[in-house]
């Protein structure tokens, strides 16, 4: 992990040290929000593998079908 030394913080001006907090904020989010997709994606996808194999079957029924028609 790097670290900004204080020194060379407080040397740069404050609209300087306004843009770098603005694009840690912007990166941050956007990781945050893959992170969230990533979760979800696992849920709906442990969700699916959970039924039971009697389920997969009665959805590749035929009557299944006729139900959606």
């Amino acid at each position: 992990m790097h670290a900004i030394k204080e020194q060379d913080w407080i040397t740069l001006p404050e609209q300087a040290q306004q843009e770098v907090y603005d694009f840690f904020i912007f990166i941050k989010q956007r990781y945050d929000k893959q992170t969230q997709q990533k979760r979800s994606d696992e849920v709906e996808t442990l969700a699916i593998s959970n039924h039971s194999a009697n389920t997969v079957e009665e959805w590749l029924d035929n009557k299944e079908d006729e139900i959606w028609k």
